[in-house]
């Protein structure tokens, strides 16, 4: 296999970004999500470390996105029919997505919840 260069490295993720962009509701909802968060937190001007929080956070619920994507296209690849164990593998990396997902909801409730309760009095 030949070696690619830095910027076609850079090309192929930002390819497969788009796609699962593009081809699941659920990764264009985090993004609507991972948006709103992130522009709520500076209207409220969070600090630096509850920003990080956020991000780390953000993008880990879109990174566990995009390897549940990958990991069902593989599956679907390999094993057409509804076998049960790949059955379970797709729900194990869905539940990685949900996990994921209730976390980030959790620290976005906790970092800004409270200003925004505080701006509405």
């Amino acid at each position: 296999m030949k070696t690619r260069s830095l910027g076609e490295s850079f090309r192929c993720a930002i390819r497969g970004v788009l796609f699962v962009l593009q081809t699941e509701r659920n990764m264009a909802l985090h993004f609507l999500a991972a948006a709103l968060a992130l522009l709520i937190a500076a209207l409220l001007r969070v600090t630096p470390l509850e920003l990080a929080c956020l991000t780390l956070t953000i993008s880990s619920v879109l990174i566990c996105e995009l390897a549940n994507t990958a990991l069902e296209i593989l599956c679907d690849i390999v094993c057409a029919d509804l076998e049960p164990r790949i059955r379970r593998v797709k729900d194990i990396a869905a539940g990685a997505v949900l996990i994921s997902a209730v976390s980030a909801l959790l620290v976005g409730i906790l970092v800004l919840g409270p200003r925004v309760i505080s701006q509405a009095r």
